[in-house]
């Protein structure tokens, strides 16, 4: 009986692990949590000229500041990684997905960052952007390390994205702002990366100060290279979390805390996803 028991443990126990890799690896590389209706193809609408591509960056702007404090508390702001990393989750997870046919009617449309913070809070990959840039340079990010830019790949039409240098100490990274810094539970998967970012050629980049449309102040070595860095950081995020949940079930497999089934971090229990195998661990 007691081989029994041993052997159904063990079982479960191995079930779990490879459900917690196949978990980590989906989440893993910048996966967003966020709606299946998500898009990256975009028309690019050729009227904005300069001055009106500028002026949809507004940090100056009282809802903006509103926000900002919402998601950061009281200013004077001194920029953090933690700081920019809660603006970029607070937009990925309080705006939601709407094409531009779908709200207005027309194929391309952009709002400002003051109609993108009215309900409902909607919009495409354009307001994402313009939300994103615009808090992050009222959190007091300088012009120089973050821009807006619009990307083509071929028949795919284009994409709006971040370019960004001030997180990595100067080097250049492409961000998805639809996507968040950290992933929660709770919401469906549909993977977004980082890392897709680089089949675009960016044809404008611009913020409240400065607009691009040849040359830019990145290279696409530097580009790249940005991208290459967060893929290996996520890399090594899932082998920790991946060695946390190993060393939690290697404990669990010499009957040390068998009762005790806790969360493998803060932010999700992994093992609550199976409540057949946990029972059968307290049978």
């Amino acid at each position: 009986m007691a081989w029994g028991l041993g052997m159904k443990q063990c079982l479960s126990i191995l079930f779990i692990c490879l459900a917690v890799l196949g978990l980590l690896i989906m989440s893993g590389l910048g996966c967003v949590t966020l709606e299946q209706n998500h898009s990256t193809g975009h028309a690019w609408p050729a009227t904005e000229s300069e001055f009106e591509s500028k002026s949809y960056i507004t940090p100056e702007c009282s809802s903006v500041a509103e926000c900002l404090q919402s998601i950061i508390g009281d200013p004077p702001y001194e920029p953090t990684e933690e700081g920019f990393d809660a603006i970029r989750d607070w937009v990925a997870y309080n705006i939601e997905y709407a094409s531009d046919e779908d709200q207005v009617g027309q194929k391309d449309y952009w709002e400002t960052p003051e109609e993108i913070l009215n309900d409902p809070r909607v919009g495409d990959c354009e307001e994402f952007s313009i939300l994103l840039c615009t808090l992050l340079r009222a959190y007091g990010i300088d012009a120089e390390h973050v821009y807006v830019v619009i990307g083509v790949n071929g028949n795919e039409g284009a994409h709006a994205f971040l370019m960004e240098n001030w997180y990595q100490d100067g080097e250049w990274r492409a961000i998805e702002a639809q996507a968040p810094a950290q992933l929660r539970s709770g919401f469906p998967l549909f993977p977004l990366f980082d890392s897709e970012l680089d089949r675009y050629k960016i044809i404008v980049a611009f913020n409240d100060i400065y607009y691009y449309d040849e040359s830019f102040p990145w290279g696409e070595d530097q580009a790249n290279s940005g991208t290459l860095t967060e893929v290996a950081t996520a890399v090594n995020n899932i082998m920790r979390l991946l060695s946390q949940s190993l060393d939690y079930l290697s404990r669990l497999l010499f009957n040390e805390n068998q009762q005790d089934v806790s969360c493998i971090n803060n932010n999700a229990s992994i093992l609550r996803i199976f409540p057949a195998f946990l029972a059968m661990l307290s049978d």
